[in-house]
């Protein structure tokens, strides 16, 4: 199977399993947003997807607003449309085609990435709601931690580097420039939900105060 075609199983697989969690507790609170309830959070990402699949069909080069949710619609089942919505989008345009996106890599491809990572992390927060903890999947842990020096470190200010060692993956990451300060070696799940203000591996104490100041990830 292709990277893309991986990447996009994973977002159809995450996608739906939030939805259907979702729909089975729509009014739990979820922990890391504690003014969302199931339902926001739903309503959160089906934006994004729809937004994300706006961008496939239009592939335009300036940012573009998402869809809201209909005053008469279920969320749950705009959430769905939203989702296969997307999901056709990033499966039928060119990955190379260019069009806006946040960061210095005007590709379409970026936006298949983004939604693994988007999508995995609030698939987690549901289950984190409905006392299901889980492991990110992979696809989710290696994007975003490969994604991490790019959206978010600069936002970090002084921070000493560190170097990452995933010990699932055999991968490392260097956050930062010179010299690593210290070396966390731990599986990529809970390093990059550490970095992401959730619950995982223990980084040192200026990256704990940094991270959690980031805020939560839908403010970001």
């Amino acid at each position: 199977m292709m990277s893309r075609d991986k990447d996009l199983a994973a977002i159809e697989y995450e996608g739906w399993r939030l939805i259907e969690l979702g729909r089975q507790t729509p009014e739990r609170v979820v922990p890391q947003y504690p003014t969302w309830t199931m339902r926001d959070l739903a309503v959160h990402v089906a934006e994004v997807h729809g937004r994300t699949g706006i961008i496939c069909e239009t592939l335009p080069t300036s940012r573009v607003p998402g869809p809201k949710l209909p005053a008469d619609e279920d969320p749950f089942d705009w959430a769905a449309e939203q989702l296969a919505r997307m999901l056709e989008g990033l499966a039928m345009a060119d990955p190379d085609a260019h069009v806006w996106t946040f960061i210095d890599d005007p590709a379409l491809g970026f936006w298949v990435r983004r939604m693994v990572i988007e999508t995995g992390v609030h698939r987690w927060d549901a289950h984190s709601a409905v006392g299901e903890p889980v492991e990110l999947l992979t696809r989710v842990s290696s994007h975003g931690l490969d994604e991490f020096s790019v959206l978010y470190l600069p936002r970090l200010g002084d921070v000493p580097t560190v170097e990452l060692y995933a010990t699932d993956l055999g991968r490392s990451w260097r956050l930062g420039e010179g010299e690593p300060r210290a070396r966390i070696e731990a599986e990529a799940s809970d390093l990059f939900l550490r970095l992401m203000s959730r619950p995982g591996v223990a980084l040192p104490r200026p990256w704990e105060q940094a991270v959690d100041a980031l805020g939560s990830p839908a403010d970001r």
